[in-house]
């Protein structure tokens, strides 16, 4: 739109562009990158997409992909870290440098901008674990929100799934009549089929679901995609429950922490997380293939009845 304001044609600057370097667009690159290998190659492709659209094709989408510079790459980590995201500076970092390997690998490049680039934010481990008041708090904020955030923010308090499995859910992986979810392999971290059983108060939840797509259970708007835009309505949701100092993956975290404290056996509390360490890691985990789904209902299902009692 600046463009036009200023008398200019995008589309011309953009066939400029392409006569003077020679080479292909960031945008058009970006989009040949996510079709022929992160949909092929890496479970958390939707992810990446989206991380490199937001971050990087907003800013280079028109610019040909030999003059993005590190300085270039360097003011956008900078900027996602001034909002106050360095962990999403991280991970932005981490997508646009297997984009860039990639055009190296397939000869769009000579050179990636992401060579001596360091992580923006040094990690930190997190150890926290949400009080009862707290969780009460935000599972009636996400009540009130609603479908979808509210939603899966109560699912992932009931399952104790990772964010990316529940928002990726396909109608197909669930089984009412089994009360189970089958998230397959391909979609789960560790690379393996998990059944997760439900709790009745997650299957109520999930039958109550509008269905606004055949395959996703939470698409994105009018997409094919699952649902994103987390900043903004885990910020929405802060503000309802009128806390800030938390993160989604917290939940996680303190579901495990909640059923132990309801004595829930450590390796029943491993498989409901679908760990490969622990109890089940190594050799153990090799030969001990059973499912102890029974185990994981009895153990969901108390939490569930534990999340009633301290939401009375």
């Amino acid at each position: 739109m600046l463009q036009v304001a200023d008398g200019k044609d995008p589309a011309a600057e953009k066939q400029r562009a392409r006569s003077e370097y020679g080479g292909n667009l960031f945008s058009t690159l970006v989009d040949e990158f996510i079709e022929t290998y992160a949909k092929r190659k890496t479970r958390g492709w939707h992810e990446t997409e989206r991380l490199l659209k937001r971050e990087f094709v907003s800013v280079w989408g028109t610019w040909p992909i030999e003059t993005v510079s590190r300085q270039d790459l360097s003011k956008v980590l900078n900027a996602i870290v001034k909002r106050g995201a360095p962990s999403a500076a991280n991970h932005a970092l981490s997508a646009v440098r297997k984009m860039f390997n990639w055009a190296i690998e397939h000869g769009h490049v000579d050179r990636s901008p992401c060579f001596g680039i360091k992580a923006p934010s040094k990690l930190k481990s997190r150890d926290r674990v949400l009080t009862d008041e707290e969780l009460a708090c935000i599972w009636q904020s996400a009540e009130e929100m609603g479908y979808p955030y509210g939603c899966i923010i109560q699912l992932l308090i009931l399952t104790a799934q990772r964010r990316n499995e529940v928002t990726g859910m396909r109608w197909i992986e669930l089984d009412f009549t089994k009360a189970t979810w089958t998230i397959p392999a391909e979609r789960t971290k560790p690379g393996r089929t998990h059944e997760v059983p439900l709790s009745k108060a997650a299957t109520r939840l999930l039958k109550s679901l509008p269905k606004l797509h055949d395959d996703l259970v939470f698409p994105a708007r009018g997409k094919d995609n699952p649902a994103s835009g987390f900043s903004k309505w885990k910020r929405q949701l802060d503000t309802m429950a009128g806390m800030s100092d938390w993160r989604v993956h917290d939940l996680r975290r303190t579901v495990a922490s909640g059923m132990a404290q309801l004595k829930v056996p450590p390796h029943i509390i491993e498989r409901v997380l679908n760990h490969t360490t622990g109890t089940l890691g190594g050799v153990a985990g090799v030969y001990n293939r059973f499912g102890y789904l029974d185990e994981m209902r009895a153990a969901l299902e108390h939490w569930s009845e534990f999340l009633s009692s301290i939401r009375a």
